[in-house]
């Protein structure tokens, strides 16, 4: 990160997104040299200096095929902590999908990034089943043949919401860490309230008078009180369910029809809202996952 000098030249901060890179470490120049002199524009490191802990309660139960039924019910109620859930060389790529910028705010103090898993889940709930209706098996009329020897399966899912990372984009630490400079930003704004009591709604799903913006020019150099992971998003449910026929057509040879549906109750999974609070959409759910989907298919088996 670029080092952050206090003070003013001129009315202006020493520490600005001008000399980013002349303030960063082992850049090999200082602010009298010109950026294109400096060594490196920006360098990694890589430490095996994170861990973390999994607790869970975790039940089944489960009933083999008989009788034309089977069937697998699985609930886990877990808590997951880490210092970093993701292995991410470009930085925040993968935070509008998993809400986690996997960079620490402040190198030099990694204490305040342990906190839940990006994957925790509190409560998860999963059934899974597979039924032969055993109306109609044998009989020759036209309706009992195409009512039929039919199999339902499906598998529905139940959980609560993930956790995601509320980010400053401004560079108040002037780190040289706002995205026009190096394309990610992990500064955090200053914690006053519940973030998780709010409307979850579509428009404003956080409490956002739970987050105070840092004064660029007030408190330049600071970084914010809120901690990594502390808001949770919006659960998910999901029923995908599926039917198919086999019709005999010879000793060795049949017919088989499916009709799949996914997330067949067109059940809206919201994505994470935007976590930028310097963002004009920020706590704006601006995604969901698919809707429903139909898909049909006919095999011929021999």
């Amino acid at each position: 990160p670029a080092v952050f000098l206090p003070g003013y030249v001129n009315g202006q901060p020493i520490s600005n997104s001008g000399n980013a890179n002349q303030r960063r470490l082992y850049s090999g120049c200082t602010l009298a040299d010109s950026p294109s002199s400096c060594l490196f524009a920006s360098m990694g490191e890589i430490a095996s200096i994170a861990d973390s802990s999994y607790n869970a309660l975790e039940m089944s139960l489960q009933k083999r095929f008989s009788h034309g039924v089977s069937f697998l019910a699985s609930y886990t109620w877990s808590k997951s902590i880490d210092d970093a859930s993701s292995f991410n060389m470009t930085g925040s790529e993968a935070k509008p999908v998993a809400g986690e910028n996997d960079l620490a705010q402040n190198p030099f103090n990694l204490a305040p990034e342990r906190g839940l898993s990006m994957f925790d889940a509190r409560h998860r709930f999963v059934f899974s089943y597979t039924w032969d209706l055993p109306f109609w098996l044998n009989g020759h009329e036209w309706y009992k043949q195409a009512l039929g020897g039919w199999q339902l399966s499906g598998i529905v899912t139940l959980m609560t919401g993930t956790p995601f990372t509320v980010f400053d984009s401004n560079d108040v630490a002037a780190q040289g860490s706002a995205p026009e400079i190096t394309g990610f930003s992990a500064q955090r704004p200053d914690l006053v309230g519940n973030p998780n009591n709010g409307p979850h709604s579509v428009n404003a799903w956080l409490n956002a008078s739970a987050f105070v913006r840092l004064d660029p020019t007030l408190e330049a150099g600071q970084f914010g009180t809120a901690g990594r992971n502390i808001a949770t998003g919006p659960g998910y449910m999901d029923w995908d369910f599926g039917m198919l026929k086999n019709i005999k057509l010879a000793e060795s040879m049949s017919l088989q029809f499916r009709a799949e549906l996914f997330n067949i109750l067109n059940h809206p999974n919201f994505r994470l809202p935007d976590s930028d609070i310097s963002s004009p959409t920020f706590n704006q759910i601006l995604a969901a996952r698919d809707p429903r989907q139909v898909q049909f298919a006919l095999k011929f088996l021999f």
